[in-house]
């Protein structure tokens, strides 16, 4: 499997998601329309997989 550099806006997307993940759980921060849709550990890991699928997928 070949391996691509992910594209800059899908970098941030990631690490934006990854951001309000760790920041809610912290109590840093307080979305609540969010908070109650999707506990902070799948931000987290979604975060996550949006950089693995931009390091897998060419152009993305």
């Amino acid at each position: 499997m070949q391996m691509n550099s992910p594209k800059l806006l899908t970098w941030v997307i990631a690490v934006i998601i990854g951001l309000l993940g760790i920041l809610i759980h912290v109590d840093v921060m307080s979305v609540p329309a969010l908070e109650r849709a999707v506990r902070p550990f799948w931000l987290v890991s979604a975060g996550f997989g949006v950089l693995a699928l931009g390091n897998v997928f060419k152009g993305l």
